[in-house]
């Protein structure tokens, strides 16, 4: 099949794999919005295919694929499609340190270096810090050659821990002081769930979270298993002109608990909820996973912007937190080679939207159109 083709089959028709009919649905107006901001992407050659999902108290309300899990085989993206999920990855890890806060074995507030032997025994970072971007740890990806080496590499958990730790300096600013988003500190927070549980990072999360939800299409990625309805992910290939290249491999060693996870729309759905219905968490865990970070004078958390100034952040333990006017809003955003995601909780309407496409971060994907759709819906105003 031509690209033109596939183009033109993606625009046309939107590959609107539905899901069966629910018990509600969302109004006419706000499902055209979806479906205009996900077919003007493709169209336009933005985004090769994408899934979006909602659920509105515990129903799946809305369910479609649009466009191309694969351009060279023509595979439209389903509903069920799966999709690489980039930094969701983290309000899993951060659980995973929960329960086992809950089973007794750790403190949020225990140094790092009580669980890792690798870690300086002087150093003062705690969990808690490391979950909520306090920790000022440099952050991995960034490093000059990781990106031309590390990135292709198989690397047990203790090799990326050491490349984490060999950063000169190990942090930023003093832990506690700033806030600063870096997914150093999430590779050492699954070192020590995997060091604490005794467990693979993956298989405790399958035993303590997917298995238990249901969630049989998500896992810790790896490029090498054979995943049924897995999509293809791609960069743009101009910036001027549609079209698309393969997104390079990477190995999934690399970004682990910051960022390896695979995942549907459905289950994403069914995690969220499950999440904020008490059914993965005890409440005073939960309490601690939403609340915004506080550095150690109790002040709340800033980040420093390279002119001097200071933005107040909300952020939690791997998602940002209700913050200001408006629909009072939960969740996190993904991006990794090839795909990009988003799933948001609006918790005083019970609501869930989950978003992702098989392409590379940019500024012209559909992400903003689709929120402002769900919450004009929220809002009951005429959806953009």
């Amino acid at each position: 099949m031509a690209f033109r083709d596939i183009l033109t089959a993606a625009a046309v028709c939107l590959s609107l794999a539905a899901s069966p009919a629910f018990a509600q649905s969302l109004r006419p107006d706000t499902e055209r919005a979806i479906d205009q901001a996900m077919g003007a992407s493709i169209e336009s050659g933005w985004a090769a295919g994408g899934a979006v999902a909602v659920m509105r108290g515990g129903e799946v309300v809305f369910s479609r694929g649009y466009g191309m899990a694969n351009l060279e085989t023509g595979t439209p993206v389903s509903p069920d499609t799966v999709f690489r999920i980039g930094s969701l990855t983290k309000q899993f890890t951060a659980a995973a340190i929960l329960l086992l806060c809950e089973d007794g074995l750790i403190s949020l507030d225990d140094p790092v270096a009580r669980h890792l032997p690798r870690f300086d025994q002087q150093d003062s970072t705690t969990i808690r810090q490391l979950l909520n971007h306090t920790a000022g740890l440099v952050d991995y990806p960034d490093r000059a050659g990781f990106r031309e080496r590390e990135m292709w590499l198989p690397l047990t958990t203790g090799q990326l821990v050491d490349y984490v730790l060999s950063a000169a300096p190990l942090h930023e600013f003093e832990p506690g002081s700033r806030w600063s988003y870096s997914s150093s500190n999430y590779v050492v927070a699954g070192a020590v769930v995997e060091a604490v549980s005794g467990q693979p990072l993956g298989a405790f999360l399958e035993a303590r979270i997917f298995g238990p939800l249901g969630m049989a299409n998500t896992a810790l990625d790896d490029p090498r298993a054979v995943v049924s309805g897995r999509a293809t992910g791609y960069d743009r290939a101009r910036v001027e002109e549609p079209g698309f290249l393969n997104a390079r491999a990477i190995s999934m060693s690399a970004p682990f608990a910051a960022g390896a996870m695979r995942s549907t729309m459905p289950d994403l759905l069914r995690w969220s909820h499950a999440l904020t219905h008490g059914r993965v968490l005890e409440p005073e865990s939960y309490r601690e996973m939403t609340t915004p970070a506080r550095l150690s004078d109790g002040s709340p958390a800033y980040a420093l912007a390279p002119d001097g100034t200071r933005h107040p952040i909300s952020y939690g333990l791997g998602l940002a937190t209700p913050d200001g006017p408006g629909p009072v809003r939960l969740g996190h955003d993904g991006a990794i080679d090839g795909f990009t995601a988003l799933v948001t909780t609006y918790l005083d309407q019970d609501l869930t939207l989950a978003v992702a496409v098989n392409t590379s971060p940019s500024d012209r994907l559909p992400f903003d159109a689709i929120v402002q759709a769900v919450e004009a819906e929220i809002l009951e105003r005429p959806a953009p």
